[in-house]
């Protein structure tokens, strides 16, 4: 059995901009991979945190959004992990953290060399976990529209694109595997944000194989 730990924002979760409510299990992406994948050789684990970014504590919120904060415990309850499947970025655009491009990916490259070191140390072979980083899917000019609009700008719509080049060099000099959401998923026409349906079973068909092919050589 092949566990899978998918770690991530409100696109791993599910947000379902609607209705602000959370999609079914068989609908949200982790869940959809898992139902791919199938149950016999495969768990898929479900780390979705609306807001959730890769390394900032925001201080607008009652629980700690710091996706490297969180990540040593994450790992470390679904010990062996075989593979994470790490995809944020996008809550890092807002403008109250002003980042660029450039600093959200070495939050990312944080995540990874924090992955790495905390898996190794935790099987009992030495090595640390496969790792596949995501960078997520754009933001657009839906935005807008949303209910976010407020929280991220439009320096976020632009900036969101270029973050896949960026998460593909942090890849590269890790060593790790990479994969671009925005690819094959874009975000709801209600909030340029978040995705609809179809986007996360766009997402899960990519990554199946992708994940398969991982495991596969590991």
């Amino acid at each position: 059995m092949k566990t899978i730990v998918c770690y991530g924002d409100s696109n791993t979760h599910g947000f379902n901009p609607a209705d602000r409510g959370r999609y079914d299990y068989a609908v949200r992406w982790p869940g959809r991979l898992q139902l791919l994948l199938g149950r016999e050789d495969y768990y898929v684990v479900e780390e979705g945190l609306n807001s959730r970014t890769t390394v900032h504590s925001d201080a607008c919120y009652d629980d700690d959004k710091s996706g490297a904060a969180l990540l040593p415990a994450v790992l470390k309850t679904h010990m062996p992990v075989d593979l994470l499947v790490l995809m944020l970025g996008s809550n890092d655009l807002k403008l109250r953290f002003h980042m660029q491009p450039a600093d959200i990916a070495r939050g990312a490259a944080l995540l990874v060399q924090t992955a790495k070191q905390v898996s190794a140390a935790k099987r009992a072979d030495g090595r640390p976990c496969e790792i596949l980083l995501v960078s997520p899917p754009h933001i657009t000019e839906d935005l807008r529209g949303g209910g976010c609009y407020d929280e991220f700008g439009d320096r976020a719509i632009a900036l969101s694109r270029a973050l896949a080049e960026r998460y593909a060099a942090v890849a590269h000099a890790a060593g790790v595997h990479v994969f671009d959401a925005a690819r094959v998923a874009a975000p709801s026409p209600l909030d340029g944000l978040h995705l609809p349906p179809e986007g996360h079973a766009a997402l899960a068909q990519a990554l199946a194989p992708v994940c398969r092919a991982i495991l596969a050589r590991g």
